[in-house]
């Protein structure tokens, strides 16, 4: 009797234990990182993911020397021009494949002369800066935002609870290596198989945030023009004209395309519109030739 006191006791405080650790537990990367919004010395914050921390570029080299001492989630959005569009998705494919990377998911459209494709890139995050670099060299960069997220607290609490759920565990297969009563072993294969979900979901977020911070994430939207549009150089008044002449000759040459399409497509009215023209003149010239015929025949010999 004092042995079976013994043992419900001991399993009633092991639960309650738990349950004081379970409770004070931060949130899952499926149910998303809250962090507060901290400014560092190095050109980079700290947010959550859904809101991101918008780095500049001129910081990015600050991230190798990051790296070391926190949990980095390395996100980036660029949006793409070309007017080779094989050549520049062929590109991105090399660049993707030499960084050994994978797409996370592509695809592609349009027709030619207006096709479009949208990759999501998955690179080690040692080379995320250089694969930037690469596609910025292959590609016309009319846009670019990068992002990095510090998870390092959340995996640090992570890895806390996954090992105080395996220390519990160990302890509750030991309480039934002793219990006697069958009441005893239901209630603590309950409780082991509790302890073995949470394990499993412990398990399961941790290797998302280390496949997150391995693997950095790089949207990409390559767009097929005619003419590329003109970046912005600066808000001085030589910058400005730069910037309006380059949109007027863009204007002007998409008027051009635009007159002739619109005049290849209309073809046959314009066809028939020209025999009439002609149908029409040839016989006002003959009538005025009839006309000219009569006016002298009709006067008067002298």
């Amino acid at each position: 009797m004092k042995k079976r006191l013994a043992l419900i006791g001991l399993t009633a405080a092991l639960l309650l234990t738990a349950a004081g650790c379970g409770g004070a537990a931060s949130s899952s990367p499926g149910e998303g990182v809250t962090m507060d919004s901290t400014a560092m010395d190095d050109g980079w914050s700290e947010q959550s993911p859904e809101a991101g921390a918008q780095m500049d570029s001129s910081s990015a080299g600050s991230f190798a020397a990051r790296r070391e001492n926190a949990k980095l989630i390395l996100r980036a959005e660029l949006s793409l021009e070309t007017e080779d569009f094989s050549a520049s998705a062929a590109a991105i494919d090399k660049l993707t494949n030499e960084a050994g990377g994978y797409y996370e998911s592509s695809g592609t459209g349009g027709e030619t002369g207006s096709r479009y494709a949208d990759y999501v890139v998955r690179v080690p995050q040692e080379k995320f800066e250089s694969f930037l670099a690469s596609v910025g060299e292959q590609c016309h960069v009319v846009d670019s935002q990068q992002y990095a997220d510090d998870i390092a607290e959340q995996y640090a609490d992570l890895e806390t609870r996954l090992a105080t759920q395996n220390t519990k565990h160990e302890r509750l297969l030991a309480l039934l290596d002793q219990a006697g009563k069958m009441e005893d072993i239901i209630a603590l294969e309950n409780a082991l198989a509790e302890t073995e979900y949470e394990i499993d979901s412990l398990t399961g977020q941790k290797r998302a945030y280390d496949s997150l911070v391995d693997y950095s994430t790089i949207t990409l939207r390559l767009r097929e023009v005619q003419s590329l549009t003109a970046v912005s150089e600066g808000a001085g008044f030589g910058a400005q004209l730069k910037r309006a002449a380059a949109s007027g000759l863009g204007g002007f040459g998409s008027f051009l395309r635009g007159t002739v399409l619109f005049a290849v497509t209309i073809w046959p009215l314009l066809l028939i519109a020209a025999i009439a023209l002609a149908v029409t003149v040839h016989l006002r010239r003959r009538k005025k030739s009839k006309n000219d015929g009569s006016d002298e025949n009709d006067r008067p010999a002298s």
